[in-house]
């Protein structure tokens, strides 16, 4: 992206300011969309909601990327439930519930004695791509128990797999023979009809995951089930809803956004695509607001939608399985001033870097400094950690750090004209 703002700029004397802008903005858009072609969520349509059409059956094959494990399945059991497109939720005629999001979620049974054929379901998902060997993933689903339904279980699993489930074609039975890489605490029984419950665990991929499996992989008697309803007599079966399906890997970096600009009264589009798991572990911020745990987040989203009056700076924080990412993205007034700020932070030196007790600024054309006035230092939490009045006289300008602890801080350079340029450095003793 870097290098083609500087191509741009030697293109100053052959187009026009206008083309100029128009070229920028083409590469801005550009060098977004990469950030939002990224995979987040590799389970498709997470939460049901996308539908081939709202025909009779509702059977999960209608919803795009999902289907039953095993071509004998005749669905008993299993059924999307959905307010707008089947009016069977909340009341589907066995339960009542709302879907944790959106539209839709999904009846599944997954334990049944002495029941006919296809008593147990195992919804199938083909994943958006293949998993990266070696990187450890986040697995979430969430679950509430159908009202008409006497036991509650533990089992209720994540199991991924390669091309040798399209082999299966009878699931009718127990498939003890899947060993489903994470697993809900034997202890965590889920009884609960009125919430959704969440079902999370993390594991290393081997690289030949295609397909996810849910559903309980343990026989009969070996299931952990307790009786919570006895009003069904002798009777030995349990059904779930399910919702909210994500596989993240915990390493995924924060995505803000790109560094942009817009022209006054136009809109930019921030992080990334909405998609289940992905949209709850994101939490957003407007600096200058310093970021505490208990501070209020603007957005809790993967990404949105912005029309800015002035040049701004938003924080994103996403946390996956307890791992924290932070991202910031900035946003100019104008094309030409991103241009200018580009050409200033491609030409700026911060070093020592990491530094211990000092840091340094070195630009080889002051001139290029003279419309900054102030400076700012943030922690990588966006709290202010010092900011002061500069004049830039000289092309190096020494800054004490000695007040400042080990750890990760953003440097901000500010021009009332022109915007903000941002530094990161590192504090290592």
């Amino acid at each position: 992206m870097k290098r083609l703002q500087k191509n741009l700029l030697l293109l100053n004397n052959v187009f026009s300011s206008i083309s100029k802008r128009r070229i920028l903005l083409c590469l801005i858009f550009l060098d977004s969309f990469l950030g939002l072609s990224q995979i987040a969520n590799f389970v498709t349509n997470g939460g049901f909601e996308k539908k081939i059409n709202c025909n009779y059956p509702n059977n999960l094959n209608k919803a795009i990327g999902w289907n039953c494990l095993g071509v004998d399945t005749t669905n008993f059991g299993s059924f999307l439930c959905a307010i707008n497109c089947y009016s069977n939720a909340p009341n589907n005629g066995a339960g009542f519930q709302y879907p944790r999001s959106g539209d839709t979620y999904y009846r599944m049974q997954v334990l049944c004695q002495n029941c006919p054929l296809s008593a147990r379901i195992y919804p199938k998902n083909r994943l958006k791509d293949k998993l990266k060997a070696g990187a450890t993933y986040c697995t979430k689903m969430y679950v509430s128990r159908q009202d008409a339904s006497p036991y509650g279980i533990s089992d209720l699993d994540f199991f991924f797999g390669d091309n040798s489930l399209d082999t299966i074609n009878y699931c009718y039975t127990p498939l003890t023979y899947l060993n489903p890489q994470v697993k809900n605490p034997s202890t965590n029984i889920i009884s609960d009809t009125l919430n959704w419950v969440l079902i999370t665990g993390t594991f290393v991929a081997t690289g030949n995951e295609k397909y996810l499996v849910l559903g309980n992989f343990e026989t009969d008697n070996g299931t952990t089930s307790s009786l919570v309803d006895t009003s069904f007599g002798t009777s030995v079966w349990a059904v779930y809803f399910v919702d909210d399906v994500s596989c993240i890997d915990i390493d995924l970096q924060a995505f803000g956004g790109n560094d942009g600009a817009v022209i006054p009264g136009d809109s930019v589009y921030l992080g990334r695509e909405s998609d289940v798991g992905i949209d709850e572990a994101c939490m957003w911020y407007k600096l200058p607001t310093v970021i505490t745990p208990t501070t209020p987040a603007i957005a809790t989203i993967a990404g949105f939608w912005i029309k800015p009056v002035t040049s701004c700076t938003y924080v994103v924080r996403q946390e996956i399985c307890g791992h924290v990412k932070w991202d910031t993205v900035i946003i100019a007034m104008n094309p030409v001033g991103l241009v200018q700020l580009s050409v200033v932070e491609g030409a700026l030196e911060v070093f020592p870097n990491p530094a211990q007790d000092f840091i340094e600024l070195k630009i080889s054309n002051i001139n290029l400094l003279k419309e900054f006035n102030s400076i700012s230092i943030y922690n990588n939490l966006g709290q202010l950690m010092r900011e002061e009045e500069v004049v830039f006289e000289n092309k190096t300008l020494i800054l004490n750090t000695n007040d400042l602890e080990n750890g990760v801080y953003f440097l901000n350079l500010k021009s009332n004209k022109l915007g903000t340029v941002s530094k990161r450095f590192v504090i290592a003793r």
